[in-house]
């Protein structure tokens, strides 16, 4: 697991000019982006606050991350006297994994052989592969490298099974103890 998005609104609204005057570690532009930013560095992640209380999380490797920011997140704002949300409904936007095959790739050989892909190697350095799920999208590289986004941890899998199911149809194995799940 690389890194997770997800949105969840943490309280009615948010005044962002006096949350950026109260959190030392908060960032505020308002001419360049309506939003409040704070990172963290462990576990290492991004948070975006909108006046509206809605916010977007980014980075963490774990729904167990998730959890321990946002209880941070929380912590914080009851100091300065926000009230928020307890349990905040989170919002799964993204999720990215990427494993290895352990071999290099042929990328011009596998556009050709494989369908539903993309491969410009001027514009960009991998294979595109799109899936039967239009929000998964699995990018191949010649190193042999697999980074996957999709919405769902169980549709990555599912995408990633049938891509390797086609890679083993075309002579390309994994090397053992690569790709676990």
């Amino acid at each position: 697991m690389e890194n997770i998005v997800v949105s969840f609104r943490i309280s009615p609204s948010l005044d962002l000019q006096k949350l950026a005057e109260v959190l030392p570690d908060a960032k505020y532009n308002p001419d360049e982006v309506p939003a409040l930013v704070v990172q963290f560095i462990k576990p290492r992640s991004v948070v975006t606050l909108f006046s509206n209380g809605n916010v977007a999380l980014t980075g963490p490797k774990s729904m167990g991350e998730v959890e321990e920011i946002i209880k941070m997140l929380r912590d914080r704002l009851v100091v300065v006297g926000i009230h928020t949300e307890e349990t905040p409904k989170i919002t799964v936007q993204n999720t990215t994994i990427s494993t290895h095959l352990g071999r290099t790739l042929d990328l011009k050989a596998l556009a050709k052989s494989l369908q539903t892909t993309e491969y410009h190697a001027k514009e960009f350095p991998g294979v595109i592969y799109r899936t039967d799920d239009p929000n998964t999208v699995i990018l191949l590289f010649d190193s042999g490298k697999i980074v996957c986004n999709g919405v769902t941890l169980e549709g990555i899998r599912g995408a990633l099974d049938t891509l390797m199911e086609k890679l083993i149809s075309l002579g390309i194995r994994k090397e053992e103890n690569v790709c676990q799940k």
